[in-house]
């Protein structure tokens, strides 16, 4: 298949707006939150266990997204990484002080493991091996690009009046939609290796 083709199905389309927009919220919140803490006169040090918490969360549970993927099925891994995501921008503007922005961005990576890790896995299951370099290399075009831009725009958002409350409603609302998206996608369970 060609790539509008691929992008006709359904399983390509949800992996790559699952992984997309989890990437994009993700940078988007968390490259600001060093710099609302230092605004806040948070030391370093209190910096730096935000985001071991925030790698922790990223990183630390993969192999046990990758078994509920297997186990659950990747829809309801991605509904609850999208949901994750969702209360973790919510909760991030809601207090200043280092546990509740710890938990918040902790939240944040594990919402973002889920979804790259269930995301990446619909995605590979929706292709052909022939499909696969290409899909997969379009996918990380546009996940660069989703950071890029979260990057960008965040900037400017912080520059605003509304700054880190705005950020976290705007990952908030971006995340939304893509509850709605995995909703719709039909529930195929992965057959037993």
């Amino acid at each position: 298949r060609d790539l509008p083709q691929l992008l006709r199905d359904p399983s390509v389309r949800t992996a790559i707006a699952s992984v997309v927009t989890a990437h994009m919220v993700m940078v988007g919140l968390m490259q600001m939150t060093s710099l609302h803490m230092h605004g806040l006169a948070h030391p370093l040090t209190s910096i730096a266990i935000v985001f071991s918490s925030h790698t922790f969360g990223m990183f630390a549970f993969s192999m046990v997204s990758g078994w509920l993927a297997d186990r659950w099925g990747r829809r309801p891994v991605l509904g609850l990484g999208a949901t994750i995501t969702l209360l973790s921008c919510l909760m991030a503007p809601l207090s200043p002080e280092l546990l509740p922005l710890s938990l918040a961005l902790f939240l944040l990576g594990l919402g973002w493991n889920l979804c790259y890790v269930a995301g990446s896995a619909l995605l590979s299951d929706a292709l052909a091996p022939s499909e696969k370099g290409r899909m997969q290399g379009f996918n990380d075009l546009l996940v660069g690009g989703a950071a890029a831009a979260a990057t960008l725009i965040g900037g400017w958002v912080m520059a605003g009046p509304g700054g880190y409350t705005t950020m976290g409603l705007l990952g908030a609302a971006a995340t939304a939609p893509l509850l709605l998206v995995v909703a719709r996608l039909p529930r195929v369970r992965p057959a037993p290796a």
